[in-house]
């Protein structure tokens, strides 16, 4: 049994030591210690030091090529989309920046942007299905999607046979604008810039969904893919796009749920980083990828594919 006297000798060792440790520190390693500590001190200093010039140029040469993918990209897309009529649809929680440089981009590169359309959170919020497809329903038949791909919602088809059709002779002029109007009476879309006409193509905007838990969230971010979707199956191709790359904690992104369905990616073409001037060009490429038939997913994302689309070729 540990008696009384091991605790003293026990406490008396440890006493010692220490006082040893403070007499050769004190002493004969005094000098040693504090030249290794001077030494790492010095060493982190300039580790620092070049970390900053390292990352000083990197920033450099980022913005250099950003600028530089900015000058050159008029002369590079200003054909890339020429006579196409584009849909530009926003998903809640994009920012304004974002849709008036897409805007611009798609316009630079030849397209007319036939209209611009903000979808509210109404339609993404699974508390509210009922209504949403109650009101959609009653415009169904006018814009004649009843017979359409079942596996997407009366809702997403009535959108976006109201925004595009790939050939003439969808609805008319006047049932497509009642539809939209009937959609925005009920809170469901905004309609900051009334489309006229309908487009060819579609341009989707979305940002992460944040509302619920991570499961609501991961149904409302399905949801916006839908709504892409649907536009793509009722027009010649169809781009999703976020301006950045989120964080684990930004939500759930629109772009990478898109990414998880491999039915989805063989359609749709997506964009994590349309908030750069290399993203707006992917956004353009991507665009024009999509009516020669193909697809891609483009940006600095894991889940990308590529950086960016393939360039178009000189004949």
């Amino acid at each position: 049994m540990i008696d009384f006297r091991y605790h003293l000798v026990s406490i008396a060792s440890i006493f010692l030591a220490l006082a040893v440790g403070i007499v050769l520190g004190a002493g004969p390693l005094r000098d040693s210690i504090g030249s290794t500590l001077t030494q790492e001190v010095t060493k982190l200093r300039q580790e620092k030091a070049d970390l900053r010039a390292q990352l000083d140029r990197s920033s450099a040469g980022v913005s250099a090529r950003d600028d530089f993918i900015k000058a050159s990209g008029p002369a590079l897309l200003s054909t890339q989309l020429r006579e196409r009529k584009v849909a530009l649809v926003v998903l809640p929680g994009v920012a304004q920046t974002l849709v008036g440089a897409t805007r611009d981009s798609l316009t630079a590169a030849g397209a007319t942007v036939t209209g611009t359309v903000e979808v509210q959170d109404a339609w993404l919020d699974p508390t509210k299905t009922t209504e949403r497809d109650k009101t959609a329903s009653s415009l169904a038949a006018a814009l004649s999607v009843e017979g359409e791909d079942p596996n997407l919602s009366v809702a997403d088809r009535v959108l976006a046979a109201a925004l595009a059709e790939k050939a003439t002779g969808g609805p008319s002029a006047d049932k497509r604008t009642d539809a939209l109007e009937a959609l925005r009476g009920a809170g469901l879309i905004a309609l900051p810039q009334a489309p006229e006409g309908p487009a060819d193509t579609a341009v989707v905007l979305g940002a992460s969904a944040t509302k619920g838990t991570t499961a609501e969230q991961t149904d409302r971010a399905n949801r916006a893919v839908a709504v892409a979707e649907a536009l793509d199956a009722r027009s010649a191709g169809a781009v999703v796009a976020a301006g950045a790359v989120p964080t684990t904690t930004e939500g759930t992104s629109v772009v990478a749920a898109a990414r998880k369905n491999a039915g989805t990616i063989g359609k749709l073409s997506t964009v994590d980083d349309a908030g750069t001037s290399l993203g707006q060009a992917s956004v353009v490429l991507a665009l024009a990828e999509q009516l020669d038939g193909g697809s891609g997913q483009y940006g600095l994302a894991d889940d990308a594919r590529a950086a960016f689309p393939p360039l178009p070729t000189t004949e």
